[in-house]
């Protein structure tokens, strides 16, 4: 999603995407799978580091993006960690150039709590 000041972290985003499709295509003939995984906020210490909008404070930031979220909170590392195991385990064997996307809805759905 497009947001003020985040065009270089989107178009890197957008980067990876691209490369994981492009991959997929190179690498098939050696039947090595590429695939994407796009975790959205997750609660880590990176939420609560200075960087933000000048005047508002780590924590105030974490919780107006969490209020975007339409799970109501951001996610764990567990899960984030979960999906990248689906991702590298043969359960995912038909999967190919796909981006998985644990972000609580937030790219998909509009929070109707907002």
């Amino acid at each position: 999603m497009g947001r003020v000041g985040t065009s270089i972290y989107s178009a890197t985003k957008s980067a990876v995407r691209a490369l994981a499709r492009s991959l997929s295509v190179e690498l098939l003939p050696r039947r090595i799978r590429v695939n994407v995984l796009s975790p959205g906020m997750t609660d880590t210490p990176i939420i609560t580091r200075e960087g933000g909008p000048p005047g508002v404070t780590p924590e105030a930031l974490a919780a107006m993006i969490t209020r975007t979220i339409p799970l109501g909170r951001r996610g764990t590392p567990e899960e984030m960690a979960r999906g990248m195991l689906f991702l590298a385990s043969d359960d995912s064997s038909y999967c190919l150039g796909s981006e998985l996307m644990i972000d609580g809805g937030m790219t998909q759905l509009v929070n109707p709590r907002l």
